[in-house]
């Protein structure tokens, strides 16, 4: 009993300092709930959790401590990635931002991505876009892309369409279960595309799929 009694302060003490380390911008007035806890940005403002590089700029915004962020008519970036949305959502405790509607992503592979929605699981450092992805450089479209932009590993899921700058092909599926895999390299920005895929990478990749189930809103 008396190490649960230490260890529930701990945690206490741990839950506030994760929320202190979001720095709040208003852009006009805070309206604070006592009811619900939750602040309301009615102008927006700008929000940054220096914990994962993340900054949200946005028109409107409102946040429950330890909980959520939410943001409409969203501009966002994490480290080397920018993203926009009508509304974002980011998900403390799980470390990941929900995007929907006119979703466009810059990441250091793929430029001007877009999609109908997208998660963004920050500590993994994984995208997954869904509905209608597309982008202009490289060339693709598809059902859905999952994208390591740590590692410059993706897949595109079927239906999907690539076009294959350096050997003037485009590739094509219609098989749900069999994903196309992009590799992205650093140094010279070329890209490996392959119907093959190790078992370990599409594993890894795939798991993010199950993740992306929305919580139930507080």
């Amino acid at each position: 009993m008396k190490r649960a009694g230490l260890l529930l302060p701990l945690l206490i003490l741990l839950a506030a300092a994760r929320f202190a380390a979001l720095s709040i911008e208003p852009y006009g007035d805070q309206v604070f709930d006592l009811a619900t806890g939750v602040t309301t940005l009615p102008q927006g403002g700008v929000i940054r959790d220096n914990a994962n590089d993340l900054s949200i700029d946005a028109e409107y915004v409102e946040y429950k401590e330890d909980v959520y962020v939410l943001a409409r008519k969203a501009k966002s970036e994490a480290g080397k990635v920018r993203f926009a949305a009508e509304q974002l959502r980011y998900e403390l405790p799980e470390d990941r931002v929900q995007l929907e509607g006119g979703v466009v992503l810059d990441t250091p592979q793929v430029k001007a991505l877009e999609a109908r929605s997208a998660w963004i699981f920050l500590g993994d450092g994984v995208a997954v876009l869904e509905g209608g992805v597309r982008a202009m450089s490289p060339e693709l479209e598809a059902q859905a892309m999952i994208s390591d932009y740590r590692t410059g590993e993706a897949l595109l899921l079927a239906p999907y369409r690539y076009r294959d700058a350096a050997l003037g092909v485009t590739l094509s599926g219609k098989n749900p279960e069999k994903p196309l895999y992009l590799k992205f390299d650093a140094e010279t920005g070329e890209v490996r595309a392959s119907s093959k895929l190790d078992p370990e990478v599409r594993k890894r990749l795939w798991a993010f799929l199950a993740r992306t189930e929305p919580k139930e809103a507080p």
